[in-house]
């Protein structure tokens, strides 16, 4: 392919980039549309390219990089337990997101991740953390505990009380202050 050694140098610096990005890098080097949708569909069946997502792409493949298709996001439920070591058990990548993205389960770069859309009222609590060399945004223990019981789940009572034991109490009474006073649940 004519242009893709100039595509994969500038790209694969970016840990995520978009089918907008790859049109105006390679409309200025003089590739069609039809040339450039050819060359991205050649890249991901080859295995060079990661697609995440409709119209994203990396060339990593560090599962990691997922969440950022639906930014604003940060990982959250057992997700964050998981990327935290809080607990041994490998979790499912759970994405909290404000984005328009359907909710529900989904298949990328051949993982399956489940998907949250959130309130953006509820979208606070979150930090960065390393997570395969790249910096993530994830719930803190206090977030984490609120989701886990605003949606229902449960996990085991050691991890529970581990958490428990962690949380700062006055940052969680405050956290669920903004999102139980937010939707009225108790």
């Amino acid at each position: 392919m004519k242009y893709e050694a100039a595509f994969a140098e500038f790209f694969a610096k970016q840990l995520i980039f978009d089918i907008n990005d790859a049109r105006r890098f390679l409309f200025r080097l003089g590739a069609s549309e039809a040339y450039i949708r050819l060359m991205l569909h050649n890249l991901v069946q080859d295995g060079k390219l990661q697609r995440i997502g409709k119209g994203s792409y990396s060339y990593n493949r560090n599962e990691s990089l997922i969440g950022f298709k639906f930014r604003p996001f940060y990982y959250g439920l057992q997700y964050a337990l998981t990327i935290r070591k809080l607990w041994t058990q490998q979790s499912v990548p759970v994405i909290m997101t404000r984005s328009l993205a359907n909710p529900g389960i989904r298949d990328i770069m051949g993982i399956r991740v489940i998907v949250h859309r959130i309130n953006e009222r509820a979208f606070f609590g979150y930090d960065y953390v390393n997570y395969g060399g790249v910096f993530v945004p994830v719930s803190d223990v206090e977030k984490t505990l609120l989701d886990l019981n605003y949606y229902g789940l449960s996990i085991d009572s050691e991890t529970k009380e581990r958490l428990n034991e962690m949380a700062n109490r006055s940052k969680l009474l405050e956290y669920a202050s903004k999102l139980y006073g937010m939707s009225g649940k108790n």
